[in-house]
């Protein structure tokens, strides 16, 4: 009787671990049969855990040197800073009537109903103590590509008709990237 009891509780344990293994082989290749083993999910991840299902990857900073971010810049009725010493300019400043900008002499985004963006380099038009002049935008407080610095105001230098800088000192550092 003694061998009868064993070999039914060998066989026993050996069906009871052969079912766990099936158990467990069905639980990691799931069906969708039961309802905790809806959804996949990582192995690592409890059973119970309905978000995520993924692990968080590491991005090295180089692969992320080609991920280009949007920028904004500055459209009409703008608030612009002009950093020259041009006369006209100075005399805007101190009577704390800033240039506006009026237009934006730029390709990109024209057909928006709110014109277009003027960006670092930019010619605009604007208008200045009742008079309208044209400027380079030299400096913005929008946010920049990765390298081009972001200033504290939208900066602008004043230019005559036919390109030449209106006052003959610029009063703002410039930016690498407009400088010829």
């Amino acid at each position: 009787t003694k061998l009868i009891l064993l070999d039914s509780l060998l066989q026993e344990m050996f069906t009871n671990r052969i079912n766990g293994v099936l158990q467990s082989f069905s639980r990691t290749f799931t069906s969708g049969v039961t309802l905790q083993e809806k959804y996949w999910r990582l192995p690592q991840i409890g059973a119970r855990t309905a978000w995520p299902n993924y692990k968080e990857q590491y991005v090295h900073r180089r692969h992320r040197n080609n991920i280009y971010v949007h920028t904004y810049g500055v459209q009409k009725e703008s608030e612009m800073r002009c950093v020259d010493n041009s006369a006209l300019g100075r005399q805007a400043m101190s009577l704390g009537r800033p240039p506006r900008v009026i237009q934006v002499y730029s390709h990109k985004h024209k057909k928006r109903s709110h014109g277009s963006f003027g960006k670092l380099g930019d010619r605009v038009l604007l208008a200045v103590m009742g008079q309208k002049k044209k400027g380079i935008i030299v400096g913005l407080r929008a946010k920049q590509l990765p390298g081009v610095p972001r200033y504290d105001t939208n900066n602008v230098v004043l230019i005559e008709e036919n390109g030449n800088p209106s006052g003959n000192r610029i009063n703002a550092p410039l930016p690498n990237i407009i400088r010829p």
